[in-house]
């Protein structure tokens, strides 16, 4: 930030970014910009009632980190032209962590947009007309293939989300720039164990130790800065070897309203890259009381793990046989003010699982299951 004003005070960002140099005008000024709350968008509210609902935009996740890059487009009152955010660079750049109010606080992050200790200068700019581009978590954009900026190295179970904004006038009576809607560029997997309806075994306790998905696509993966990029979707068929594992670890109880027999019900979720639609495995761990099961299978259904989207996964148990299910969402939570459009009971028993939307349909199905103390394989079917 110190090299960033010396560049100012000099001139225009001397061998702070590529292109020629000029003075700054007179009429040009340093200026404390901040930025407004991010958001994902407003949710899609379902409703039969005649009261008007005007519901809150979705906050960013407390805790996540934004690389902001702003590009100086001219003096304020000129004309200008839209920065390409594939092939420019940025004038300057400053990481922000979100608060649990939804503001931005600067922060210092490390070379993969982890917030580290430290203390981040205040945002001081030059007084201009200005393109913004958000990335978050704050990894840094560098040129790579096709001399484009962009981010590589983006891992499964990380929630990259980007946004930009144009045309902003930034001056003492301009300070606050709101960035557009951010838009996820993977999708959220949910899994969860429940005993069917039809159960008639009885059991004290159910529940999950292990979920791995394979033939998925590979971590890693390149997303290249601009308004409507999206991360290539891959599989892993033809040798490549992705997959993701949850492990007992990152499973956690659901709400007490969907376990209402303290079964210990459990679910686990994370983000996963975008796919193609060819078939994928599944392997599951399962517990019931004393005795355990391994469920494999492959899922031939077109499931692509599309950007934006939730998937939830339901491991439905009934007696000595299982099917695993499935619901598309939107990732955003769904708010219900009326229960008669498809909603369970409010309040919502535990919303990652229980949305009261979608179509449920079948993925893979056990016709038997060999329960044992040593976790023999349950074959699908």
């Amino acid at each position: 930030m110190k090299r960033y004003l010396i560049c100012l005070l000099g001139g225009m960002l001397t061998g702070c970014t590529s292109g020629p140099v000029e003075e700054m005008p007179e009429t040009a000024q340093l200026v404390a910009v901040s930025f407004g709350k991010p958001d994902l968008g407003i949710p899609v509210v379902l409703t039969r009632s005649d009261e008007a609902v005007t519901p809150e935009p979705t906050p960013l996740p407390e805790g996540a980190t934004i690389r902001i890059r702003g590009y100086l487009l001219g003096n304020v009152g000129e004309q200008t032209t839209p920065a390409a955010f594939s092939a420019a660079a940025s004038t300057f750049e400053f990481t922000y962590e979100v608060l649990a109010d939804g503001s931005l606080s600067p922060c210092r992050v490390d070379d993969v947009g982890k917030k580290v200790a430290g203390e981040a200068e205040k945002t001081v700019v030059r007084s201009g007309i200005y393109d913004f581009y958000a990335v978050s978590p704050a990894r840094p954009l560098q040129k790579g293939s096709g001399d484009s900026y962009q981010i590589t190295d983006i891992p499964h179970k990380e929630d990259m989300m980007t946004s930009f904004v144009r045309g902003v006038t930034v001056s003492e009576s301009s300070r606050q720039v709101k960035l557009g809607t951010f838009r996820r560029k993977c999708a959220l997997v949910v899994f969860n164990v429940a005993p069917s309806k039809e159960n008639m075994l009885p059991f004290n306790r159910l529940y999950a130790t292990r979920l791995k998905l394979s033939k998925i696509s590979s971590s890693g993966a390149v997303l290249i800065a601009g308004e409507d990029t999206g991360i290539p979707a891959t599989d892993g068929v033809d040798g490549e070897t992705g997959e993701v594992v949850f492990e007992t670890g990152e499973f956690e109880l659901v709400e007490a309203g969907a376990d209402p027999d303290n079964s210990g019900l459990n679910k686990t979720k994370g983000v996963l890259l975008p796919k193609t639609a060819k078939p994928f495995d599944v392997e599951i761990d399962v517990q019931r009381d004393e005795k355990t099961a391994t469920l494999k299978a492959t899922v031939d259904k077109s499931i692509s793990f599309d950007e934006g989207q939730r998937y939830v996964f339901t491991l439905e148990v009934k007696n000595n046989e299982s099917r695993l299910q499935v619901r598309v969402l939107a990732w955003n939570a769904v708010p219900f003010t009326d229960a008669y459009v498809g909603a369970p009971d409010l309040p919502c028993p535990d919303p990652d699982i229980n949305q009261g939307v979608g179509t449920e349909f079948t993925v893979a199905r056990w016709k038997e299951i060999t329960w044992s103390g040593n976790g023999e394989a349950g074959r699908g079917a």
